[in-house]
């Protein structure tokens, strides 16, 4: 993460310290929500996971209010032909909830099909009532999104060729 992802998740750690009361609630809201971005009632499910003001940064955008969050996510399940999330394996510590996954969406962009498939942990906390109230998503979006994408996959490809 850069610099300027880090200080605002270390400012979210210190604000929102997390319930264990809410976490098998939350988790199971998450994996409903989470399992298929491209459903059409992936809006509704989100305003449910989410506090109305949270912490969320899946490394492309960063949210604190819930209906932005909820925006967000309704457009990008728009943009999907299909979408999974599969848990693989799920870490607790406290209140601090690990969950490692792996991510395959469908769609198209500039007149190709793309299929991604990639993979990655989120950080989770949750409040009392079981709604995330932080969320920090770590994975690659470079290899797992923008590879894909013409011109601009063309040069995350090159670049990681080089490495």
């Amino acid at each position: 993460m850069s610099d300027s992802t880090i200080e605002p998740y270390d400012q979210a750690l210190e604000r929102f310290p997390g319930e264990v009361g809410g976490i098998e609630h939350g988790l199971a809201a998450f994996n409903e929500a989470f399992g298929n971005l491209a459903d059409p009632r992936v809006g509704e499910r989100m305003q449910a996971l989410y506090a109305e003001s949270m912490y969320f940064n899946d490394t492309l955008k960063t949210f604190e209010q819930r209906d932005d969050l909820v925006n967000y996510m309704e457009k990008t399940g728009a943009n999907l032909d299909s979408s999974t999330v599969e848990i693989q394996q799920i870490l607790r510590d406290g209140p601090d909830v690990f969950v490692r996954w792996t991510m395959e969406f469908q769609t198209r962009a500039a007149g190709r099909d793309i299929h991604s498939r990639s993979i990655g942990m989120t950080h989770l906390r949750f409040n009392e009532q079981g709604q995330v109230v932080l969320h920090q998503d770590f994975w690659d979006s470079g290899h797992g999104l923008y590879a894909h994408l013409p011109v601009v996959g063309f040069m995350v490809r090159r670049v990681h060729d080089r490495l």
